[in-house]
């Protein structure tokens, strides 16, 4: 299972629609971008999405994917990797 993230700017995506040509690098102009977990929805989204894998019968790998360009990878894996411990049950 994939744990990653996007956040919706709705402002931009009002005018742009989510269909974005604007290059990802152009982080501010974007109707929407990949995130560190826990930038786009919460602790409790994750939460709840963690026990609906739980209860479906998932007892595997959550496998980060960083592809935020806010913040270093080796930061933006170990702040997602602190809100799933967390998040999971």
């Amino acid at each position: 299972m994939h744990a990653k993230q996007t956040r919706i700017d709705p402002a931009t995506a009002a005018v742009n629609s989510l269909i974005d040509t604007v290059p990802s690098q152009q982080v501010r102009d974007r109707a929407w971008g990949y995130v560190t977990l826990g930038y786009g929805h919460g602790e409790g989204w994750w939460r709840e999405f963690c026990l609906g894998l739980k209860l479906a019968g998932y007892d595997d790998v959550l496998s980060i994917e960083h592809e935020d360009l806010l913040l270093t990878p080796e930061e933006g894996v170990c702040r997602s990797a602190n809100l799933l411990r967390t998040a999971m049950v």
